[in-house]
């Protein structure tokens, strides 16, 4: 349980502050701060309920980020450098931000993180603190790396996929799928920046309800899920929608920037790329239906029929966001004026 102290809305206050001043920042110096900023200003957000696992989490994300930093600092150093060129200077910060993000194969650090924090504490982290990262490699000239972006995007699809095939806890299942979610925006940066934001965005909005929703019901792993839903039946259309909109099931609100990507890649004359990124999102969605069919199973059982129950604002949201088609048309439209 999320305790919060009088200090957190300070420190939520100035991670706002650094992430805004990282997008507004003029210089790489500037950067390099807001980014100090931002790190300081999570570490005690992480530890609000100063438990052990919290503090081990704290210190793992901390050694992560710490090296991500130094690596965008000698790379903002090189670029001054008259004696090395750009398009060597510019691998450090490349690497420095993908170490934060946590693409693959810098990503190790991630599900372990993610697993020993709170999810109030995982709903910022996968959300809020890839803003910063996320925008330094999709505004960076980056036409001479853009295939080795590529591999890395396609890399963490295939990874994101492979390492929640075995996963019992709830938090390292959603480490490795914003990893496979990671890997298609990186992809998609390539071919538009706008389009990257835009799935990203659509990333939020789908990712936001779910770990809303676990951390209302205080859930951590498959067992306390299932023990849930059996017990409260208004849990079930919402976590059911939810998951499988996250996997990117058709015709959900999570397969529409999928849609997009493969379209635009498609237009590009791209094959082996959107066929790689399709073989990790469907690794992706086999987990999440294992999550979702039970409780799809249970909302069809005679004696739940018979039974009255509230519709509540989380079963609500969770239809708007599955399967509303103006969101369909909202992005259609953003794409088409790019």
């Amino acid at each position: 349980m999320t305790v919060f102290t009088p200090a957190t809305p300070l420190f939520i206050s100035t991670l706002i502050l650094s992430t805004l001043l990282a997008i507004s920042a003029s210089h790489w110096l500037l950067l390099w701060l807001s980014l100090e900023l931002n790190l300081l200003s999570f570490i005690p957000i992480i530890m609000i309920s100063k438990s052990l696992q919290e503090t081990e989490g704290a210190i793992k994300y901390f050694m992560a980020q710490a090296l991500g930093s130094a690596l965008i600092l000698l790379g903002a150093l090189m670029i001054f450098n008259p004696f090395i060129s750009p398009q060597i200077s510019i691998i450090p910060i490349i690497l420095g931000a993908m170490n934060k993000l946590g693409l693959a194969p810098c990503h190790f650090w991630f599900p372990n993180v993610m697993a020993s924090i709170s999810w109030f504490s995982c709903l910022i982290l996968t959300t809020w603190q890839k803003i910063i990262p996320l925008m330094i490699l999709i505004f960076l000239p980056l036409t001479h790396i853009t295939p080795f972006l590529m591999i890395t995007g396609a890399l963490s699809s295939l990874i994101g996929g492979i390492g929640g095939m075995n996963q019992t806890s709830l938090r390292p299942l959603l480490a490795y799928s914003s990893i496979g979610h990671l890997g298609w925006m990186i992809c998609t940066s390539a071919i538009s920046s706008s389009m990257a934001i835009i799935y990203f965005c659509s990333y939020i909005l789908v990712i936001l309800p779910i770990m809303l929703l676990l951390m209302s019901k205080n859930i951590f792993s498959n067992i306390q899920l299932f023990s849930t839903f059996k017990s409260k039946h208004s849990f079930q259309l919402s976590a059911a929608t939810l998951f499988m909109s996250l996997g990117g099931l058709p015709p959900l609100f999570g397969f529409f920037p999928k849609w997009m990507a493969i379209q635009a890649m498609s237009m590009s004359h791209m094959l082996f790329l959107p066929l790689t990124l399709i073989l990790g999102a469907l690794m992706n969605l086999y987990f999440y239906l294992n999550l979702s069919f039970p409780m799809l199973i249970n909302l069809l059982n005679p004696s739940f029929m018979k039974k009255k129950e509230s519709i509540t604002l989380a079963s609500i949201s969770s239809l708007i966001l599955g399967v509303s088609p103006i969101c369909l048309f909202l992005i259609y439209a953003l794409t088409m004026f790019n």
